[in-house]
């Protein structure tokens, strides 16, 4: 019974992950590819969240923290249908 509940779980991850990987990339793309205009803009406006690099001195080594996301209105898109996608083996 737990290791049903497990591999939900990271299909559920996995889901995630390849919907962001996915998503940047058609974003990425779609700034190539598309003229510059409302539409371009709107589809790939970044929205960026998360923590700002921490970095730790010691003496033998310097060890950096950060984690950051960016997302836009395609890697949205394509994470839900990815995990709408997902759901048939959840």
């Amino acid at each position: 019974m737990r290791g049903e509940g497990t591999k939900k779980f990271w299909t559920f991850v996995v889901a995630l992950v390849v919907g962001m990987i996915s998503g940047a990339l058609v974003s990425e793309l779609l700034r190539m590819i598309l003229p510059t205009g409302v539409v371009r803009d709107f589809l790939t406006y970044k929205i960026n969240f998360g923590f700002e690099t921490i970095t730790l001195n010691l003496a033998l080594m310097e060890v950096s923290f950060g984690l950051k996301f960016d997302f836009t209105v395609v890697s949205l898109l394509f994470v839900v249908a990815v995990v709408y996608y997902f759901k048939w083996w959840l």
